[in-house]
């Protein structure tokens, strides 16, 4: 399949994802999304503040400052308080626009199942026998967070790569950055589009050795989520709402996918008759 199809395929995806999320009962699943929110920022913010209070205490002890009594000491103490707390913060939204996602995809994987199968089930028009297991849903359950984890281990790779290469080749900055976002595109989508190739019974090795071959769909699929994840202060908390659509964007096209190839296989199987 050429690069213009693929494109094709993943752009509509999300154009259906739009039409059933507003259509067909899946507006539900957003509440998910809002209470893993709050949870986060609950927890996050919490813990922020308490590292950043332990850090301010601890660097401020490390000069010797904390008993000092100079004119301005005061001051400077109150200063460098201020910005301690920012980078702690700073480096915070920084590492969750990286690993947040991440977070995102292995705490709501059951629910992203769910949605999954549902999608498929409204695109066939009736409900696909997939009888559930609770064995096989544990299972598939361990299959997304290994995905996930996996995908993120290659990513952090090609970005030191990246960066390694950055530095010997002094290649301009946003070359780099263009290639990052794409590969994280990719690897988001095909955690988003794996859903069905769990239901299709597919090993993590012939998974991977699909989406290489529609890694272009994969792009188009996890480029939303990527985006949003780097809006600064709320793409946090709108990338699980947009992991919602992605879910249902990256089942239709793994449905149309599917239809293509079954269309390819009958032509092929009639050809030979």
């Amino acid at each position: 399949m050429n690069f213009g199809k693929q494109l094709s395929i993943g752009f509509k995806g999300y154009f259906k994802a739009i039409e059933l999320l507003f259509s067909k009962g899946f507006m539900k699943y957003m509440l998910f999304p809002l209470l893993l929110n709050i949870l986060i920022f609950w927890i996050g913010m919490s813990q922020i503040m308490d590292l950043a209070v332990t850090a301010r205490h601890a660097f401020i002890n490390w000069i010797d400052l904390g008993s000092a009594d100079f004119w301005g000491a005061e001051f400077l103490k109150g200063a460098l308080s201020g910005i301690i707390t920012a980078l702690i913060y700073v480096l915070f939204f920084i590492s969750f626009a990286y690993l947040g996602g991440y977070v995102i995809i292995i705490i709501l994987s059951p629910l992203f199942s769910v949605i999954s199968e549902k999608t498929e089930n409204v695109l066939a028009g009736h409900k696909i026998d997939y009888p559930f297991e609770i064995k096989q849903f544990i299972k598939d359950i361990f299959r997304g967070t290994g995905i996930a984890v996996r995908n993120v281990l290659f990513e952090t790779g090609v970005m030191i790569l990246v960066f390694a290469v950055g530095l010997i080749l002094s290649v301009i900055s946003w070359i780099g950055v263009i290639f990052m976002f794409f590969i994280t595109s990719y690897f988001y989508g095909f955690s988003y589009m794996d859903y069905s190739n769990e239901r299709y019974k597919r090993s993590i090795k012939e998974s991977v050795t699909f989406m290489r071959k529609y890694k272009w769909v994969a792009v188009v699929n996890g480029s939303l989520f990527a985006l949003v994840l780097f809006i600064p202060y709320i793409g946090v908390a709108l990338s699980a709402f947009v992991a919602v659509i992605s879910v249902i964007a990256g089942t239709a096209s793994m449905f149309e996918i599917k239809k293509l190839e079954d269309t390819e296989t009958d032509k092929i199987f009639n050809a030979e008759i």
